[in-house]
């Protein structure tokens, strides 16, 4: 178990599930989903984001072809 540096992210899906994402000493990052933590370096961390905006990236294509239904502003980019 590491120390919690900081808190990076904190949420809920409407399932219940809680989940939150640490910076840990040492530069690990944990990712708590309910009762699972995911361990991730930094660089993993990054990778993993990056893939995830990609995946949002092509949900929008195959979903919503012309961007109508998410305003592209209201869905943070920027990582890290």
């Amino acid at each position: 178990m590491g120390i919690v540096e900081e808190e990076l992210a904190a949420f809920e899906f409407s399932t219940g599930t809680a989940h939150r994402v640490e910076y840990n000493a040492g530069g690990t990052i944990h990712w708590h989903l309910g009762d699972v933590r995911m361990d991730m370096s930094e660089e993993e961390f990054r990778h993993f984001v990056t893939v995830l905006l990609a995946a949002r990236d092509r949900l929008r294509e195959v979903k919503d072809p012309d961007g109508s239904i998410t305003d592209p502003d209201d869905i943070p980019t920027e990582v890290w």
